[in-house]
């Protein structure tokens, strides 16, 4: 893989190293990452040649806050730019290294938790209304909480129906897991893939091909399952469809509340939850487990047992 674009500027040899170096520790780099160091190099070769590469004037600009920007865009470049310059120093430059935590994200969005009757009523209006794929990729980011672009991105040979299993492949942080699916969704999928005629396909043809048989985009299909929950009418307190990111913040819930009613310990449940979906840690898990009241006072009452045996009577 060496789909680098051209970095302008004087220094443009260095920024296509360091994303070769990135990759060679078994990074991705995808192309949104290299136009965020390409903004960077741009901007750097409006100022005179430094020999830290990165001057403190232009780091203290490169991360100052735009007008009207995004805190997430914000703290994306100045995570990037950190970290270049700290390769830079390696490599015996001086650049102007941005001080870790310098900008920090903050929001007050809450996700849509999606209940089993709603999500059963978004299943029966795709059912009626959109293609044999679409109704695939909402049942797979339903009883498996992957992420839309993983979804989009599986082949028909990552579908084990022997096995019962789903491949993803080089997800986010270039990491790769094996998931098992539900009865239901084994039985669907295998289903899917006789109807559709791919039981026989090349093992490296797209799962959910679009019309013309390409890899559909995350970004599309996002639209077009939007257009599904808008007619089932499952929609946020402000009265728009639900995003198809909210399955995956809904898929952690449930899974928790099943977890924490089979008497699991929810410090246990988490690591394995974690690993599931894909995350480097239980810090990741723990940002989708936004309880609904219900869940939270279930989850006092199952650990209560260990409490008293820990605390005794004390309160």
């Amino acid at each position: 893989m060496d789909d680098i674009i051209v970095f302008p500027g004087p220094h443009g040899e260095l920024f296509t190293g360091y994303v070769r170096y990135k990759r060679s520790l078994g990074y991705s780099i995808a192309t949104g990452y290299q136009y965020v160091l390409r903004e960077i190099a741009r901007f750097i070769a409006d100022y005179p040649v430094d020999s830290g590469i990165v001057s403190r004037v232009a780091m203290e600009k490169l991360t100052g806050r735009k007008p009207g920007e995004a805190v997430s865009n914000q703290c994306k470049r100045i995570a990037i730019l950190r970290q270049f310059c700290l390769w830079l120093a390696s490599k015996g430059y001086t650049p102007a290294i941005p001080p870790a935590g310098l900008v920090r994200g903050t929001t007050d969005f809450v996700p849509r938790i999606v209940t089993a009757p709603e999500m059963a009523h978004i299943l029966a209006t795709a059912d009626r209304t959109v293609s044999e794929a679409r109704r695939l990729l909402l049942r797979l980011l339903w009883c498996c909480g992957i992420r839309i672009g993983e979804a989009c991105a599986l082949a028909v040979s990552d579908l084990d129906i022997s096995a019962g299993t789903i491949l993803i492949r080089h997800a986010k942080g270039d990491r790769t897991r094996l998931l098992p699916m539900s009865a239901s969704l084994w039985e669907y999928a295998a289903g899917y893939l006789d109807r559709c005629g791919l039981s026989g396909a090349s093992g490296t043809s797209p799962l959910m091909p679009t019309a013309r048989g390409n890899v559909p985009k995350g970004n599309h299909a996002g639209v077009a399952l939007r257009s599904v929950f808008a007619r089932a009418g499952v929609l946020t307190d402000k009265g728009k469809p639900i995003r198809p990111h909210d399955l995956r913040h809904s898929y952690a819930v449930h899974a928790l509340e099943k977890m924490v009613d089979s008497r699991m310990d929810v410090y246990v449940a988490l690591p394995l939850l974690a690993t599931y979906m894909g995350h480097a840690d239980i810090t990741s898990t723990e940002y989708y487990l936004r309880f609904t009241q219900d869940t939270l006072l279930r989850i006092i009452d199952a650990q209560e047992p260990v409490s008293q045996r820990v605390f005794g009577g004390a309160s």
